[in-house]
């Protein structure tokens, strides 16, 4: 197998347009978290989001949705930090891997709505909006005609789309891929979580004694995942390299991860043993870190299970507390956040941490950003019915 290198990253966040805006952000302890005002949903109880507001005059494609300006936005900076120019390589073996949970839903909803109130409304807004939107979006702009796909995994989507980009690259059968994920809020999501009694009214507080539940967000991460001898040959500027990811299914409850993180933890070690990792040489976990009840301390046993005496040493980073939860586009935003940190050998705070719960006894990296030597990095993503994903990096080198 092929060693497959990162040399694209695009991200748009709550915090900044941009990768480098965001990562200063997240370093000075900003959030993105304020009053909801993308929704009018004055019975919601919860009434707080991390929300990302765009220049109305960009207009990427013709009556684009949030998700796809945000995930060509993200992928325009990609391409211009991937240094010389790909429009040599074959468009056949260009792929295109993206994760979906809510993508086209907004512009349907904006359709049903209107039709409800005897209002006029383009079928354009529901026939075209389609969740694999930003696959056939992305994949139009690269030109791309090599294998596309969109993954549906709830809010471990874009993780396992990376996972599947890396295996096609890291095969032989492509030259590039382009995989990520962009996520909006929606109606239908906003109160089905709050239906579940699973969001917080305040900014929520990760692996807290107290954490109460939490907060959504919108976001897009694009990477562009190549071959290494590829990037090597055309002098590009690689951010990290992609080793191997972990999938598993708990099969255990259709929203609550198993209480011990049996299924977590089989998908971390599967990550570490595909990317001939040891516990040892893990310094960093970017962890889903929900702030539900439920999800923090079954993570942390994962990593404790996983990682063993390692997990003493190792910084975990719980970036929705800054981000609220992109769902879809989550496990993209995660492993951006890592990347940044072994670029920069700056671990990102989780902010809000007063009071860990005794379940989570980890280095969380409370409120403060610390620098320290990150080589390896997970990242988690684990969504509702026990999917569970984690994807491995290590720290580029030169060799």
């Amino acid at each position: 197998m092929r060693r497959v290198v990162v040399t694209g990253l695009g991200f748009v966040s709550s915090l900044a347009p941009d990768a480098k805006g965001t990562w200063e952000a997240l370093l000075a302890g900003r959030h993105g978290l304020r009053r909801l005002s993308h929704l009018d949903l004055p019975g919601e109880p919860a009434q707080i989001a991390a929300e990302v507001d765009l220049d109305p005059s960009i207009h990427p494609v013709r009556r684009a949705t949030q998700s796809e300006r945000m995930a060509l936005m993200a992928l325009e900076e990609a391409l211009a930090q991937s240094g010389p120019p790909l429009e040599r390589l074959d468009p056949r073996r260009i792929g295109i891997f993206q994760g979906a949970a809510t993508t086209g839903l907004p512009a349907a909803e904006d359709y049903l709505l209107a039709r409800m109130q005897g209002r006029r409304a383009s079928p354009e807004l529901s026939v075209y909006r389609t969740p694999a939107i930003l696959s056939d979006t992305l994949g139009r702009r690269l030109g791309a005609t090599g294998p596309r796909a969109t993954v549906m995994n709830a809010c471990s989507s874009s993780l396992l789309s990376l996972g599947q980009a890396w295996e096609r690259v890291a095969a032989g059968e492509l030259d590039l891929a382009a995989s990520g994920g962009a996520e909006s809020l929606c109606r239908m999501t906003y109160t089905g979580f709050s239906s579940l009694k699973a969001m917080d009214p305040h900014p929520c507080r990760p692996f807290s004694r107290d954490r109460a539940g939490m907060n959504l967000g919108e976001g897009a991460a694009q990477f562009l995942l190549e071959p290494l001898e590829q990037a090597r040959a055309r002098g590009a500027d690689i951010l990290g390299e992609v080793v191997g990811y972990g999938a598993s299914l708990d099969a255990h409850h259709p929203t609550a991860p198993h209480p011990e993180g049996a299924g977590a933890a089989r998908a971390m070690g599967m990550a570490l043993r595909v990317g001939r990792l040891s516990p040892e040489s893990v310094d960093l976990v970017s962890a889903h870190a929900t702030a539900t009840p439920a999800n923090d301390g079954a993570e942390a046993l994962a990593i404790r299970t996983v990682l063993g005496e390692a997990a003493d040493r190792v910084s975990v980073t719980g970036s929705k507390s800054q981000f609220g939860h992109c769902l879809g586009a989550a496990g993209a935003v995660g492993t951006a956040v890592a990347l940044l940190a072994l670029r920069h050998q700056v671990v990102s705070p989780t902010l809000r941490l007063e009071d860990p719960d005794p379940l989570c006894t980890l280095d969380c990296t409370p409120k403060v950003a610390k620098e320290r030597r990150v080589r390896a990095a997970l990242v988690n993503a684990f969504a509702f019915g026990g999917n569970n994903v984690c994807l491995a990096l290590k720290r580029w080198e030169g060799r």
